[in-house]
């Protein structure tokens, strides 16, 4: 799945073996939690070093911005997990403007970034 910034325009990318809707609402949770802090300049500078248990929120904690939950979108489906951790870590590779902390939960070489990152002439790779 696929939850863009409302602000930076910066997506994250991520996978689940549940419902959408279930995973938005943990997310908007954690998220929830963490705007109901006062947020003051030494409490920015901590951010920037502490991790929270989703990219989103320390993305929305050290960049002040609003994630887009309405523009949430599925990418990719795929019920056997290794294979959903490597479509994920695809994904992330694949799109530039990622507020993703990690490559996902598989390693994917790095062999591979000239491929995902560049379009052929003429369009989109064919599935």
């Amino acid at each position: 799945y696929s939850i863009p910034c409302g602000t930076c325009k910066k997506e994250y990318i991520g996978e689940t073996g549940r419902t959408l809707g279930t995973r938005l609402k943990e997310l908007q949770k954690e998220v929830s939690k963490e705007e109901q802090t006062p947020f003051t300049r030494n409490a920015r500078k901590t951010s920037v070093t502490s991790i929270s248990k989703s990219a989103i929120t320390d993305h929305v904690k050290q960049q002040n911005c609003v994630i887009n939950w309405e523009g949430a979108k599925i990418l990719d489906r795929e019920s056997h997990r290794p294979t959903r951790w490597i479509k994920e870590a695809i994904w992330i590779r694949k799109q530039k403007r990622n507020m993703n902390i990690d490559d996902g939960g598989y390693k994917l070489s790095h062999c591979w970034d000239y491929l995902l990152t560049t379009t052929p002439p003429g369009g989109e790779l064919s599935h």
